[in-house]
Formats: C-alpha cells, structure tokens, sequence
C-alpha cells in the first residue's frame, strides 16, 4: 500500500472500498456545521419578515422589497460571488459568512432593544443576509469535493440535501415557536447564534483544503479577470454536453413548474375552497417526499446507476404535475390529492437535485466549481421571474385550469434534455468522469 497521505474517508490506492460516511469525522464536521446554518437560513426567512410586521408596522409593499432585495443575490450578483469562490480557501470563506451573518443579524435585536430600528435597515439586513447565503451555499457545494471521494459524493450530497429537507420542514415551525416565546427581534438572537454554532463546526474540520489555483497573469488582470473567470464558467456550462444537458434540463423544468407555483394557492382556494390548513398539509407532503428521497438515492443508485437515476427522478416530478389539472372532487378528496402529487413531487425534485449536483462535481474542475455552480444557478434560474409574470397573465387572461393544462404540456419537454444527450448511458463513477 502506498505511504501517501489518504483523506479521512477517501478510499486508499490498493481499491478497497471508502468507509462510510459515518464514521468520516471531517464531512461530519461539515454536515452539522451546514445543517445548523440550515435551520438559521429558515428561521431568518420567517423571523425577519415578522420583525418589520410586529415592530415597524411594515406594509405589504415594504415586505415585498424585503423579500425582493434578499433574492436579489441569486441574479447578477451570484456570478461574482462563484469567483469569489474559486479566488479564495473555501472553509474560511464559510466560516467568514457564517460569522458575517450571525453580526448583522445580531443588530436587529440590538437596534430594536435601542428603539433605533428602521425599515432601511430591515432592508440592508434582508440584502446582506441574501448574499451571504449565497457564498455559503456555493462554498459548501464547492469544498464538499475537496474533503471526500468521488464514491461517496452521492451519499454525502444526499445528507446534505436531507438536512435542507429537514430545515425546510421543522425550520418555519421552530421560528414560529421562537417569535411567539421571545418575540420577533429578540428570537433573532437565537438565529445570530445559530450561525456562530455552524462557524465552530466548519472550523473544526482538519482534511487540508486544496491550494487555490491562479496564476501571476489572472492576479494582474483585475476587474477584467474577474470577468473572464465569469466568462469561462459560462463557456463550460453551455458547452460541456452533461452539464448543458443539466441546465437546460433544469431552465425548461423550473419554467413551467413556476406557471403552477404561481397559481397553485390561487387555485386550490378558489376551484376547491381548500383551507389555509390543508394548504399546509399539502406543501409540508412536498418536504416529506424530499426528506425520504434524500434518505433513500444510495439504494436506487446502486440499482439504476447515475444516469437512469437521474431520467427517473424527473420522471417522478414532471408525471405528477401533469396530473394536477385532471383532479377533481371534494375540498377533502382535492387536497388529499394533491398533498399525494406534493409528496411524489418533493421525492422527484430533491432526487434529481442531488444527482444533478453530484454530477457536476465529478466532471467540474475543483478550482472552477464555484463559478460553474453560479452560472448553472444562474441560468436555469433566470427565467423564473419571467414564468411568474406570465403565469399571472395567462391566469387571468385564459384561467387557473387553463394555464395549468399548459404546463401539462410544457413540462414534460424538460425530458428531451436528458434523453437526447450522453446522461442516460452513465452508469458509475467512472462513466461520469469520462465526460469531463
């Protein structure tokens, strides 16, 4: 056996196979530091808003600019925060977010306490936190590669997706419970601290990080390097054939699937005088059937390899957004209904996001996979806000069913991305890397 340096985890040069994740104490270490900062993401998304309402008496116009500002990071804004993250040590990076956001989060109880709070503030809060969000996530999805090994990308993007699951589901319910016992500013106590919690987490793994790679011409080159590096992630996106096939499998799938979003709650209360009970019924099945997918993609991978895993978690998703305008009957048996298509939806989607991001990590260069995260997310996320728009336009223009029936017939095209392109002959591990 080699005398080489092995990664905790990472499996060894005689074959054997990688250990488990349970018992790799680095990816440990990260996964409780990110699902920490999970569960603050959430609890921020619902403790914030309440703050402005309960203390400022905020309008419904000032908590839509809130709301806006804070998802203003995922547009221009996301391509320089990818080559931040390949210009710089991704740890530290998280680190440094975690503790950036548990600051100024930590001044909205503070401010309040001093009765020196202001919507302008609220607002520079919701803006700040956005982007710090951002290079978290990007950092974490980027450095996860660094510490273990290409076998055990899927099962460890799988735990990770799990406690996003997880947080999606008890997260609102936990800000709840902390906004009714502290009140909203000072329930952002516990949120500052959460983040601080994550920073110990992440400063506490030891695998080395690989050194950042720039040469002396891309120091030199400032803004226009900057561009370029912006530039070049774009390029690879759009031209490498799995991750274009990704992309445009994603953009096609998000645009009508943002035609039902928009008008779901619209529907389902007027067509079927669902309750705002049901309603909740019905989106919490979405983060169950997340969760179980989560749990569940190492036993279908090993029977489906990675491309067919991928074709049968769209599949999971589109079939049953196509069935949402043919359901019919009482307001019981409707939101039975769709809390069903909810929870097959939630499995489907969160499947096909892990193997996605699995994927990407294994035919991505370390060095560039930030500014390729962002201008994939970028991408298929661009045309969101469009489908909204229309969404509304065609509701009212054509009606809630009608719309619908469009996305039935819309969505299903996202398949073609996948089919006609290399993913459904991708088995294993090596299959995928021969891509890159």
């Amino acid at each position: 056996m080699s005398t080489e340096t092995v990664r905790d985890g990472a499996p060894s040069d005689d074959g054997a196979p990688p250990p488990s994740l349970n018992r790799h104490r680095d990816f440990n270490k990260l996964w409780l530091g990110q699902g920490i900062s999970a569960f603050g993401t959430e609890i921020t998304t619902l403790a914030l808003p309440l703050t402005a309402i309960l203390i400022l008496d905020a309008s419904a116009t000032q908590i839509g600019v809130m709301s806006a500002l804070r998802e203003l990071a995922f547009l221009g804004p996301l391509l320089f925060f990818g080559v931040l993250v390949d210009r710089m040590r991704r740890r530290p990076l998280m680190i440094g977010t975690d503790l950036a956001r548990a600051f100024v989060i930590g001044l909205v109880p503070v401010l309040a306490f001093l009765d020196s709070l202001t919507m302008m503030v609220m607002y520079l809060v919701a803006f700040t936190v956005g982007c710090l969000s951002v290079i978290f996530d990007l950092a974490y999805r980027s450095y996860l590669p660094s510490i273990v090994s290409r076998e055990q990308l899927m099962a460890g993007n799988s735990r990770l997706q799990a406690t996003d699951s997880l947080s999606q589901i008890a997260g609102p319910g936990l800000a709840g419970l902390l906004v009714q016992a502290l009140r909203a500013p000072f329930a952002l106590v516990i949120d500052a601290i959460s983040f601080v919690a994550s920073a110990i987490a992440i400063a506490m793994v030891k695998t080395p990080e690989p050194p950042v790679e720039r040469s002396a011409e891309d120091i030199g080159r400032g803004w226009r390097g900057v561009f370029s590096d912006i530039g070049n992630g774009m390029r690879i996106t759009v031209r490498h054939p799995v991750v274009r096939a990704l992309a445009g499998n994603s953009a096609t799938f998000n645009f009508f699937s943002m035609l039902m979003l928009t008008l779901f709650v619209l529907y389902a209360t007027r067509e079927f005088g669902i309750t705002p009970a049901a309603l909740g019924f019905i989106f919490a099945a979405f983060g169950v059937g997340g969760l179980i997918g989560a749990v569940t993609m190492g036993r279908l991978l090993k029977v489906l390899g990675y491309g067919r895993l991928l074709i049968v978690a769209y599949l999971l998703a589109v079939v049953p957004i196509v069935a949402i305008p043919f359901v019919d009957g009482s307001p019981t048996t409707a939101a039975i209904l769709f809390g069903v298509i909810h929870f097959v939806v939630g499995y489907g989607i969160v499947s096909s996001n892990i193997a996605e991001m699995t994927m990407r990590q294994m035919v991505i260069p370390q060095h560039i996979l930030g500014r390729v995260n962002a201008s994939f997310r970028f991408l298929i996320g661009g045309l969101v806000p469009i489908s909204a728009l229309v969404a509304g336009l065609l509701g009212d223009s054509i009606g809630l069913r009608a719309t619908l029936f469009i996305t039935a017939v819309g969505i299903p095209l996202s398949l073609l991305w996948l089919i006609f392109s290399p993913i459904p002959k991708l088995r294993t591990v090596q299959d995928v890397e021969a891509t890159a």
